[in-house]
């Protein structure tokens, strides 16, 4: 409109200027200022600001006012001092709005404000404020504290696999939002190191002197990282399917990343996957377990109960990207040398996105390391009818006390086995 009829503004605005001005200044600025407030605007839709939400759909259903009003003007039944191209220009533009005003009340019927999901109950979790920055934690249980850190994806709130087998075991799960998951903000650690050195910081505000540590996936480097640099706080390491040897996200994994999951569109990818859920949810299953095995994807369904595959989906539909999956393909386990802690390294043999080489991987740097490669049919190894023999290793892992009785205990597994 600035570029072919900028007088309509001036007229429209009652702006006063210069009749030889092809640009009036005052129509120049006002539109800079309109500019800058529909920038700002995009900022909050793609950052989810629900309060926004509102305004904008008050606005977007307001062209169905609009809409009748410039056919009158074309009519001649109502004064019409502008042009007959700006009038249908400004009836089409109100037909696209009041169809955006549509599809925002549809998503928010089925998926809630920027079809993020309604606001749900969830556990209750914590902002720590440690030395090195924001942690956001959730704790649930009594007992000996263990301190998990979950994988790609994920934050605190996540449905955690072996939540139930911990607690039953009479343990305390503290569970953080790694750095760029959730509320804890990636200044508080891109690296796993970083991070490592802060989860300390944590530790020291909750008072506790000693963890064991369970990393999952892509939590494996800060798990790893925390038991090297501070020895003296972990007691035992248990590592679940854990990106462990540097070469995680290479090739595709790290191009998908970049494209699929960063701040700006993951929000999107996450909540067109949560709309396909629910409209096509064994599709949607497929879909996503297609890249966490090596197994055929209906043979891998086969095996799973029907609680299993909604279970699955339903932990698959909360996950969330953020900045935080961004880090984690940098992530690195660092000197393994360093970790005096006994390990229990549990893998799944058709793990399609983290390969058992992750697994000897640790098992060939750290002598106090027992593997146990399971039969688990995915990278979910928790979804699998083989999940209780992996919760009767972690029991007996958990059991053991020292060093020494846990190289013995492996000893006695195998000739068992």
């Amino acid at each position: 409109m600035y570029v072919a009829s900028p007088a309509i503004y001036a007229q429209s605005l009652s702006l006063t200027s210069s009749p030889a001005d092809r640009y009036p200044v005052p129509v120049t600025l006002f539109l800079v200022g309109v500019l800058v407030l529909i920038t700002l605007l995009s900022f909050g839709v793609v950052r989810h600001w629900r309060w926004l939400f509102w305004p904008i759909l008050i606005a977007f259903t307001g062209s169905v006012i609009q809409i009748p009003l410039e056919g009158l003007q074309l009519l001649g039944v109502v004064p019409h001092p502008y042009p007959v191209w700006y009038s249908l220009f400004r009836g089409g533009v109100g037909y696209i709005e009041l169809g955006f005003a549509f599809w925002m009340i549809q998503t928010y019927r089925h998926q809630g404000v920027w079809a993020m999901g309604r606001k749900k109950a969830e556990p209750v979790s914590h902002l720590a404020r440690t030395k090195l920055g924001l942690i956001e934690h959730r704790s649930v249980g009594q007992g000996p504290a263990v301190l998990v850190l979950n994988g790609g994806h994920t934050n605190c709130h996540s449905p955690l696999g072996h939540e139930a087998f911990f607690l039953a075991q009479g343990f305390q799960l503290i569970i953080p939002s790694r750095p760029g998951y959730g509320r804890t903000p990636s200044s508080t650690g891109r690296t796993a190191e970083t991070f490592a050195d802060a989860l300390v910081s944590l530790l020291d505000h909750l008072q506790l002197d000693q963890v064991i540590i369970v990393g999952i996936s892509a939590g494996g480097p800060t798990a790893l990282q925390l038991a090297g640099r501070h020895p003296e706080r972990v007691s035992k390491v248990i590592l679940q399917n854990a990106a462990t040897d540097g070469r995680y996200a290479s090739g595709m994994i790290r191009f998908g990343t970049y494209v699929l999951f960063n701040p700006v569109l993951e929000g999107m990818v996450w909540a067109a996957f949560r709309r396909w859920g629910r409209v096509a949810p064994q599709a949607a299953l497929k879909s996503l377990m297609g890249g966490l095995t090596c197994l055929p994807i209906d043979q891998v369904l086969s095996t799973m109960s029907p609680v299993q595959q909604q279970a699955a989906l339903a932990f698959l539909q909360v996950s969330r990207s953020g900045s935080g999956f961004l880090h984690d393909i940098h992530h690195q386990c660092g000197d393994l040398g360093r970790v005096t802690a006994p390990v229990l390294v549990i893998t799944s043999k058709y793990d399609g996105l983290v390969d058992s080489s992750h697994a000897t991987y640790v098992q060939d740097h750290i002598p106090q390391a027992q593997l146990f490669v399971s039969e688990a049919e995915s990278h979910l190894m928790w979804f699998s009818a083989h999940d209780h023999e992996i919760q009767a290793r972690m029991q007996a892992f958990l059991q053991l006390g020292s060093v020494g009785e846990c190289s013995r205990a492996q000893i006695s597994f195998d000739e068992g086995k």
